[in-house]
């Protein structure tokens, strides 16, 4: 007869957070974010997040086109509707 120890129920594994998601979050901020911070802070290149944004707008969520901040020429970009 084999002694088995019964294994403790593994931990599940988080969720994962899928890439619009990710992007959806960063933009639901009321001051928005430039293609380059939002870039860096997802860790992808420029063009893979203007992709992403366009995508986005594709499926349907509004996405706001913002004034540069003062002193900037870059545009920042947020979700329609996030509180001011």
């Amino acid at each position: 007869m084999t002694n088995r120890k019964s294994n403790p129920a593994a931990p599940k594994p988080k969720a994962k957070v899928s890439k619009s998601d990710q992007v959806k979050s960063l933009l639901a901020k009321p001051e928005g974010m430039t293609i380059e911070v939002l870039s860096k802070k997802l860790g992808w290149q420029t063009h893979t997040t203007r992709a992403a944004l366009t995508r986005l707008k594709q499926a349907g969520v509004e996405v706001e086109k913002l004034e540069p901040a003062d002193g900037s020429r870059q545009s920042r970009y947020r979700i329609a509707g996030a509180k001011k």
